[in-house]
């Protein structure tokens, strides 16, 4: 095998242990107690390798900032995520809402928050005869999961108000992962696809924009909160807010890591940013489930 081979093994093989998926044996007993490291999960809305992409930058800079070693993980999937969580396996997280508001009760509370808000979608392939929503009706649409707002839920409603089932007369699909809902709709899987717009402007869809066009789009949906697990010192708490806040759209390393994650800035914020959202979803099918 030869050299550059085995370099790219390795950097795959590291980049492999530092995204651990779905052990819950991956985090011993002194990484749990270690004061000295922060377990940063970060929601599975997209693939591995585009997470470790727009994150790990992220995590380098907490880590030398903080001065405290960022492990950031994610889970195989949404229920998988919740169940890591609950079992506090991380202490600071980038959470879906949904799930954030379910890990509420378990005492994970919300510090921070990017801006600004962001849009769910419908698209189609450019060259679909699918103009509106009322053509949804007896097509197959890919969605994120029942956990997504801007993948799924925000559709709902402005089906209903056209006189369409959005269970008996589309047939809905979940994927999970907002990369398979977009490769799905350009190679014709679907006939249109449900995910927060702002992820065509990852530079891993730039072909692909000038492929799809928008037929809806949501109301302005919050970011996804940096949560962190209950117990956690007020010091570190302060220090982690104090060090997102601080990131500059007018440092240019700073602002690269602010892009990576599609914000422009983050500020300090709370559970009560987060209340007036959660009136708008909180009879959704997703929490009536554990």
């Amino acid at each position: 095998m030869d050299r550059m081979s085995c370099r790219s093994l390795g950097i795959w093989g590291l980049l492999l242990v530092l995204f651990v998926l779905v052990s819950p044996l991956s985090c011993p007993a002194h990484e749990t107690l270690n004061p000295n490291i922060i377990k940063f999960g970060v929601f599975p809305y997209k693939s591995p390798k585009t997470i470790i992409e727009m994150y790990g930058p992220l995590a380098a800079y907490l880590e030398k900032k903080l001065g405290k070693k960022i492990k950031i993980s994610s889970a195989a999937d949404a229920n998988s995520f919740l169940e890591k969580a609950r079992n506090d396996e991380y202490d600071l997280l980038l959470a879906a809402l949904p799930v954030y508001y379910k890990l509420r009760s378990s005492g994970y509370k919300a510090i921070a928050r990017g801006i600004p808000t962001f849009h769910g979608v419908a698209i189609v392939r450019k060259d679909s005869e699918i103009k509106t929503i009322e053509q949804l009706k007896g097509k197959k649409v890919a969605a994120i999961g029942g956990f997504s707002f801007a993948g799924y839920y925000f559709l709902l409603p402005l089906l209903e108000e056209k006189g369409i089932d959005p269970q008996k007369d589309v047939d809905i699909q979940f994927l999970g992962k907002v990369d398979s809902v977009i490769y799905g709709v350009v190679n014709k899987k679907y006939d249109a696809g449900l995910f927060r717009f702002d992820a065509l402007e990852l530079p891993a869809f730039t072909e692909i924009r000038e492929q799809v066009r928008v037929i809806v789009r949501s109301s302005e949906i919050p970011q996804f909160p940096f949560v962190v697990k209950k117990g956690m010192d007020e010091s570190t708490i302060t220090a982690i807010q104090k060090t997102l806040s601080e990131l500059s759209p007018d440092r240019p390393e700073e602002q690269e890591i602010l892009k990576g994650m599609q914000v422009k800035k983050i500020i300090v914020a709370t559970d009560a940013d987060y209340d007036l959202f959660y009136e708008q979803i909180k009879d959704t099918d997703y929490f009536g489930k554990p």
